[in-house]
């Protein structure tokens, strides 16, 4: 067809007058291009298919070239070409996810994605010429599998546990440049339905990254924030953003606090860190009663003492589970410094006093729940370090199991990192922040409602729903039950009413 577009154009230039050219080669076009188009398109061996399929790029972009010549209807031209592609990128992301829910681990699935997503865009900018047909198609093909949930879990909270991998110390390292692959990971970002979910689980990561101490660096924190501020607006990651600020405010009170104990000669006999959190940006943690050691129990007041000579307003809560201590374990060989949870620490620490305590005896003198308990004595008697000892031996802990300071254990490190257990995203913490997310829902669909009425005082429910849902649409798809189900619970309150003449109003 090249050929003998190529020929006419020729033969015009050689023979006929110039204002033929333009008819003569619309005539070409239709003859050869636009009245075979379906045939040639659905070829077995070198149709649109077969070429994406082997990934013959340069016939690809031969085939864009000669069809876009072409007026572009629903059965001729770009169009038809494009929906082809369309398919062929859900065929090829569907199979992904069908893969994927056959793994036990779903720690590749986002760079998966991520490579999947940089194959075809290169197809869209390279043969496809950037053509914005193209670029729309590729949008709606990575929506339709990006949002399918793999097992148990959504892609939102896979690609957060992905940000999380490559954020935090010791996690995996990706090649190539780090703000390269926040950029890629925020387009997939774009194509999620459940953007809030995406936001949920990330604070929460965030927030064991920051106290923890185990992000690697400030600066890519930030720079995924500001992109995705940039795509979702500012409302979006404000939580995230006073997360971060919380953390610089709370090394100037860390400093002011070391210049209090100076100036009013409090000796601590440690060295203590505390960090002040503003509620309403992080996620909720439940305060604990546990009963700390009195060396523990000296820092919180004295920090307390301190705080409060500084502002009137404010209370301070204590959550304890997130907090890490250093202790040294004095062993036979050597001593060791062993980097551990704050409620582990309030366990070894009850072995300064007495050689060996029961499980019942550790949980009343910490005042842990005995499930709980048992999950930090197996980090500590059972796991790679064993801190303490277990009688009798075996892998399960009963309640009447007696434990004793292993003083002959030993490392070749001087300083050991011991499993916090906190790290770890539990099953219950995935299950709390789906109620969160669908909670805080709840409570933006009712404000859209809210905001809509106000601005135009009466509308049909049917146009109230639709116009909800798309004011909505840039976080999540709200479903029209859960809209209506607002609806009525908002009638209920007094909030809205309905018409008395007409009851679709």
């Amino acid at each position: 067809a090249e050929k003998r577009l190529s020929e006419e154009v020729n033969r015009v230039a050689a023979y006929l007058h110039a204002s033929t050219e333009e008819k003569l080669l619309k005539e070409c076009e239709q003859q050869l291009l636009a009245n075979h188009q379906s045939a040639l398109m659905d070829k077995e061996e070198t149709g649109c298919r077969a070429l994406l399929r082997e990934e013959k790029t340069e016939d690809l972009q031969r085939m864009h070239k000669l069809f876009q010549r072409l007026p572009s209807t629903t059965t001729c031209g770009l169009q038809p070409i494009s929906q082809i592609v369309r398919e062929h990128i859900v065929d090829v992301g569907m199979g992904l996810v069908r893969k994927e829910e056959a793994e036990k681990d779903h720690k590749n699935y986002a760079q998966q994605l991520i490579d999947l997503h940089d194959k075809y865009l290169a197809l869209v900018q390279g043969p496809f010429a950037n053509n914005t047909l193209f670029q729309k198609v590729l949008k709606e093909a990575f929506e339709v599998f990006v949002n399918k949930d793999i097992g148990q879990s959504t892609t939102a909270e896979l690609l957060s546990s992905f940000c999380d991998n490559i954020m935090k110390t010791g996690g995996d390292k990706i090649e190539g440049e780090i703000d390269t692959i926040l950029d890629k990971i925020v387009m997939l970002f774009s194509y999620l339905s459940d953007k809030d979910m995406f936001a949920e689980f990330y604070r929460k990561q965030l927030a064991k990254r920051l106290l923890l101490n185990r992000s690697a660096s400030d600066d890519d924190e930030r720079s995924l924030i500001t992109k995705l501020k940039y795509r979702c607006g500012a409302q979006f990651t404000s939580k995230l953003e006073g997360m971060l600020t919380d953390m610089n405010v709370s090394k100037d009170t860390q400093t002011n606090f070391q210049g209090f104990l100076n100036s009013s000669e409090s000796a601590l006999g440690m060295d203590c860190a505390v960090t002040v959190l503003t509620t309403g940006f992080w996620p909720t943690y439940k305060v604990d009663e546990v009963a700390l050691p009195m060396e523990l129990l000296k820092c919180v007041d004295t920090f307390t003492r301190f705080y409060e000579s500084r502002t009137s307003h404010r209370k301070l809560k204590w959550i304890h589970n997130l907090g890490t201590c250093v202790v040294v374990g004095r062993f036979d060989a050597k001593p060791i410094d062993l980097v551990i949870s704050t409620y582990q620490a309030c366990i070894l620490m009850l072995f300064n006093q007495e050689e060996a305590y029961s499980a019942t005896d550790i949980a009343a003198s910490t005042k842990l729940s005995m499930e709980e308990l048992k999950k930090y004595l197996q980090t500590l008697a059972l796991s790679k370090y064993q801190i303490l000892t277990k009688t009798p031996k075996g892998k399960e802990i009963a309640d009447s199991d007696s434990f004793s300071f292993n003083s002959k254990f030993t490392d070749r490190q001087r300083r050991i990192k011991m499993s916090l257990l906190v790290t770890k995203v539990s099953q219950d913490e995935k299950q709390s922040t789906k109620q969160t997310v669908d909670e805080d829902r709840k409570h933006a669909v009712e404000a859209s409602i809210v905001r809509v009425m106000k601005a135009r005082k009466t509308m049909p429910h049917s146009q109230l729903v639709m116009e909800v849902s798309q004011q909505l649409m840039k976080l999540f798809k709200p479903e029209p039950k859960v809209i209506k189900n607002r609806i009525e619970s908002l009638i209920s309150r007094e909030y809205l009413e309905r018409d008395k003449d007409n009851q679709g109003i």
